[in-house]
């Protein structure tokens, strides 16, 4: 994966992204790196590390809690294909109580999914 992520794959940026995201043996959590590797793996096209990195902003996890800037992360990947992006989509317009939306983004998501 080093050799994928030094040539500046974005799948391989992402995975490794994960895993330092959130650690496995051999490898210690690290979200600082994590969120290094997914911002650029986002900047060259990957809709996995725009999904990462909503999660960790809408989590507050490495980073401050930001449920405006996890909302345009999830919604640029959503507009990508991106399943869950578009269900927590719909998740977020729920609780922010524009049902209409929230309706929306779940019936794409359901569409979509297996």
């Amino acid at each position: 994966i080093q050799a994928r992520v030094a040539k500046k794959d974005p799948a391989a940026m992402n995975h490794l992204g994960e895993k330092y995201g959130h650690g496995i043996p051999g490898l210690q959590k690290d979200t600082r790196k994590a969120m290094e590797l997914w911002e650029e793996a986002a900047e060259l096209g990957s809709i996995g590390a725009l999904f990462n990195l909503g999660s960790a902003y809408f989590l507050g996890e490495g980073v401050q809690r930001d449920k405006a800037k996890a909302a345009d992360l999830f919604k640029r990947a959503a507009l990508q294909g991106h399943l869950g992006s578009r269900c927590n989509l719909g998740c977020i317009e729920g609780k922010m109580g524009n049902h209409d939306h929230a309706v929306r983004h779940l019936l794409i998501s359901a569409k979509m999914g297996d």
